[in-house]
């Protein structure tokens, strides 16, 4: 279990486009409303692990059922960076439950909820599996904490733009994801 808690923590610390959203968030929210994110990506990671643990043995002979869903995770990037892109922090950002439920559909296709379902714990009947899920959720919990802060620290004039700067990365991840499942 400790290999997988240091995995964990490595791969929850690895910027990617839940934890984007997070410190966006962290810069245009009020932090106390910024501190309830972490729960959607909890939410996210606990569906999307349990999801992709009960696929991984039908999807193993099926290659394109990852071409799928990595396609599937390109178009909702582009989606919410489009989203952010347009939003204008002088008419008020976005509200907090709308923030929530982007960071809970980002993560839904994050693709690490698929390393930790289908590498990261190990095959075994889906009870066993729940206090793996259960540790990696409570994980991304303090990750996400720390992600929130970190965006709440940028200075001023960066905060202005972190709409966009997220907008920018997350269009850098979905570009990622088609190539990956180009290359499959």
């Amino acid at each position: 279990m400790f290999a997988f808690i240091a995995a964990s923590a490595a791969i929850l610390l690895t910027p990617g486009p839940t934890n984007t959203l997070l410190a966006a968030g962290g810069a245009t929210l009020p932090l106390r409303k910024a501190f309830l994110l972490p729960l959607a990506e909890a939410l996210g990671y606990g569906l999307a692990v349990s999801g992709f643990f009960l696929m991984a043995r039908g999807l193993q002979d099926r290659p394109e059922a990852f071409v799928a869903v990595k396609l599937a995770a390109a178009a909702w990037l582009v989606y919410a960076a489009v989203t952010l892109w347009r939003t204008r922090l002088d008419a008020g950002g976005h509200p907090p439950r709308l923030a929530f439920g982007r960071v809970l559909a980002t993560t839904l296709v994050n693709p690490k909820a698929l390393l930790v379902g289908v590498v990261f714990i190990p095959q075994q009947p889906f009870s066993g599996a729940l206090a793996w899920i259960g540790a990696y959720a409570g994980l991304s919990i303090l990750a996400g904490i720390g992600w929130v802060f970190l965006g709440s620290l940028l200075p001023g004039r960066l905060q202005r733009h972190s709409y966009k700067g997220a907008a920018l990365v997350l269009t850098g991840f979905s570009l990622a994801a088609v190539a990956s499942a180009v290359a499959s």
